[in-house]
């Protein structure tokens, strides 16, 4: 056997820990206190990185061999709870082909200046892959000894606001950069821009240049006042299901060699794309709340595509509408162009295969351009992007966008941005929508209702009367127009720019439900070659050029005003539980507190099988859950359903249910039930939406911190004059580090404006003079965090300690 790295017997090390704790007995390890600050790394603005380091853990998926438990995969997390709730990256706790198991293990920070040590036993409560993150709760000691929900008081962070982000921002990035050698690490850097991708907007990534290792995805990112505001995010490249970075550090098929054959750990990459804290906060709200997805009708549950997966037909547009759809396609783009957004089709894809992005300019790599090695969360076959808005302009010079799956390359693109505005025929804007009895399109979007006409409408300009143009349709991935090149291809003749309303398709029997394409091509003039995108079917067709295009959806039956909205959903109704696939216990407007399950029916008309959708549930206005799906089920019928469980039992509230397609919500805010009161009670969230108290304790005679004091924060209903030394009188406590600083672990939960939440602190230091404070106010309008500042004078008295 190979002699062993100092990182290999550390984890050989780990590994007798857990041997020890599962086997024997269950390991006492109490944090010490808390540890100054690295002199050479000051702190951020109100940021107390002792407390964000021991909120940052360490995770391990370990699977059972014959020599005992065996680390698999790791990665990063961070408590977002005081009672164990940890947000991190999907695809580390995922038990796959390249990271079986059947433990997650969390290893806590006790010493800042030290490796993290096995703690904990975990499970997932909230996942979502494609936004490729998770939330576990910490339910066991790892001898499996139950942990009640509630005792747990660990040191965590709060969820900041990432809308609030702006380019050149500080932030700082916290997590373990190495297989559990090293302590955790901060690294520095600034926001670089942020990158659209299909389904979640503009802020789909923030985006950075500092250099963050692999094994720190999964852990925070921070602004100045110590928020989290993004989760470094990097899945480990691949190809045929194995992962292309790791390292074996283990003897795990016991033949005495260190070798390939064992299992390898994944690394990934460098990072620099960021998940923002937004696309979090519903699954750490879900999960503080205890609320959980239920059962579905007909959940989708689909077998691996049997073909390879491609990606096609790229090209560029400018901007995306409200359908996600291309507004155009550009050839070249003149300097000063803020926006850029790369399209692509898709085939044979599967959720949670890795993808990614390399961009150049002039040829060499950019990478704020670029999108790492991530998740897939499209579903099998459509349209995609990746994109953004630079506010300062993209660059100059030759952009090659190279696309590729699981490490293979599949196709790119390249597109020159600099030099004056287009002179070259541009069509734009394109909408769908059926035609009235005066012909006219009526009805414009992109879901629209079962008939025998459908209609489209474009804007153009720099057109030329006597350019050959034509029009092509599909209908679930098959032509029903002529081809290109019929006998009698039309003629422009609209002049050089307006609007357009000619393209439409008339069917005898009428268009069925299903997913609609249209394409516009015009013949490139003799002598003429501005075009980048041209059809991919024949050699032959190489002189006709792809001008715009877009996807659109036909479902429901017509119905609204003038007949021109696609009904496909209706008579929502609310019950407790279903049977047989049938509401038992229909409820109107609202159902009893402590009800355990919320049921929503409806019936549903004219939608193909494998049509995109996304659902939604909503409590109190703010996002709960979501998913993008597709139908998977009869074209017609009724008692669909989707579902809502509490563990115990669901928070009062208003939980609304919305459904989308098309980029189209289907749903009024009608579709809603109360439980209970109807709202959540103030403290649903204290944990996760309270205040945070920060600040630092001086000298009176010098103005310089002092180290060690202890801070004290009562609970609301104690005073000073109340409190005996108790614990259960002390909603949290921190010790200052060598600057003075402190940051409490527990939020304080907040009172209202007719009556708030009263606090008392006391502030205790060796040879200094006590200071007690009552009437600390905290209201819903109260900032986060209340930053205090304390000098005490100095005195040879002593003081007590909490039992």
């Amino acid at each position: 056997m190979r002699n062993l790295t100092n990182m290999q017997r550390r984890l050989w090390f780990i590994s007798v820990l857990l041997l020890i704790a599962l086997g024997v007995g269950f390991l006492n390890l109490l944090p010490p206190p808390s540890r100054a600050q690295d002199e050479d790394t000051p702190p951020l603005v109100r940021l107390n990185e002792d407390n964000i380091k021991k909120a940052t853990v360490f995770i391990m998926q370990t699977v059972d061999t014959n020599t005992g438990p065996v680390i698999t995969c790791v990665g990063t997390g961070t408590l977002v709870s005081t009672d164990g709730l940890v947000l991190t990256n999907a695809h580390i706790v995922e038990a796959t082909q390249s990271c079986p198991a059947n433990r997650t293990v969390i290893a806590l920070t006790l010493r800042t200046e030290e490796p993290p040590v096995a703690t904990y036993i975990a499970e997932t409560v909230e996942f979502n892959r494609g936004y490729d993150l998770a939330v576990l709760r910490i339910t066991s000691y790892l001898d499996g000894r139950s942990i009640e929900h509630g005792t747990l008081q660990l040191p965590f962070v709060e969820l900041g606001d990432s809308n609030t982000v702006t380019i050149d921002d500080t932030i700082a990035v916290f997590g373990y950069p190495e297989i559990g050698n090293d302590p955790v690490t901060v690294i520095r850097g600034t926001i670089g821009g942020f990158t659209a991708e299909a389904g979640l907007g503009e802020r789909a990534w923030l985006r950075t240049t500092a250099e963050i290792p692999g094994l720190m995805s999964g852990g925070g990112v921070y602004n100045r006042n110590g928020e989290l505001i993004g989760v470094p995010t990097i899945a480990p490249a691949r190809a045929a299901g194995e992962a292309l970075e790791c390292r074996q550090v283990y003897d795990t098929n016991g033949d005495t060699q260190l070798d390939n054959l064992d299992l390898c750990i994944p690394l990934g990459g460098t990072i620099s794309a960021i998940r923002p804290s937004n696309l979090a906060r519903g699954l750490v709200r879900a999960a503080a709340l205890g609320i959980q997805p239920g059962p579905e009708k007909a959940p989708v549950d689909l077998a691996p595509p049997a073909e390879t997966a491609t990606f096609r037909r790229l090209f560029v547009s400018t901007s995306v509408n409200e359908a996600g759809m291309p507004t155009s396609i550009v050839t070249s783009l003149p300097t000063g162009t803020n926006s850029l957004y790369l399209f692509f089709d898709y085939q044979n894809m599967q959720d949670g295969q890795v993808y990614e992005l390399r961009t150049t300019v002039g040829g060499r790599p950019n990478v704020l351009y670029s999108l790492p090695p991530v998740t897939w969360s499209g579903g099998e076959r459509g349209m995609w992007y990746i994109g953004g808005t630079v506010p300062t302009g993209w660059e100059n010079g030759v952009y090659e966008f190279t696309l590729f799956i699981e490490g293979r390359q599949v196709d790119s693109h390249r597109i020159t941005i600099g030099g004056g505005p287009r002179t070259d025929p541009q069509f734009s804007d394109l909408v769908f929508g059926i035609q009235d009895p005066l012909g006219n399109l009526i009805g414009a979007n992109y879901v629209i209702p079962e008939g025998n006409i459908i209609r489209a409408r474009f804007n153009y300009q720099n057109m030329r009367d006597g350019i050959v143009w034509q029009q092509r349709w599909y209908q679930n991935g098959n032509l029903i127009s002529p081809p290109l090149n019929t006998a009698e291809p039309p003629v422009w003749s609209g002049g050089p720019s307006g609007l357009s309303s000619d393209p439409s398709i008339t069917s005898d029997i009428g268009f069925t439900s299903g997913l609609y394409r249209l394409e516009i091509y015009v013949q490139l003039p003799s002598g003429e070659d501005w075009c980048l995108v041209r059809p991919d079917i024949h050699p032959s067709l190489s002189d006709w050029c792809l001008m715009v295009t877009s996807d659109f959806v036909v479902a429901g039956g017509a119905g609204g005003a003038n007949n021109a909205q696609a009904l496909i959903f209706s008579d929502f109704r609310f019950a407790r539980d279903e049977q047989g696939g049938l509401p038992i216990s229909i409820v109107g407007e609202s159902m009893p507190a402590g009800s355990t399950a919320i049921y929503v029916f409806f019936n549903w008309r004219q939608v193909r099988p494998g049509t995109p959708f996304r659902w939604r549930w909503l409590v109190d206005d703010e996002v709960l859950i979501e998913n993008r799906t597709q139908w998977a089920t009869d074209v017609n019928g009724e008692n669909y359903y989707f579902s809502l469980l509490g563990v115990p039992n669901l928070p009062d509230a208003t939980y609304r249910f919305e459904l989308y397609m098309g980029g189209i919500r289907l749903t009024d805010e009608t579709v809603q039930v109360e439980v209970g009161l109807g709202q959540l009670p103030v403290e649903a969230f204290a944990s996760a939406r309270g205040v945070q108290m920060t600040g630092q304790v001086f000298d009176a005679a010098t103005n310089q911190g002092i180290p060690g004091a202890l801070f004290v924060v009562l609970l609301a209903e104690f005073s000073v004059e109340d409190f005996e030394w108790q614990a259960v009188q002390v909603l949290g406590r921190a010790i200052t580090d060598e600057q003075g600083f402190f940051q409490i672990p527990a939020l304080l939960p907040r009172g209202t404006i007719e009556e708030p939440a009263l606090y008392s602190v006391l502030i205790r230091a060796e040879g200094y003079l006590p200071a007690n404070s009552d009437g600390i106010t905290v209201t819903t309008q109260t900032e986060s965090p209340v930053n205090m500042e304390v000098w005490l004078n100095r005195d040879l008295s002593s003081y007590g300690e909490i039992q």
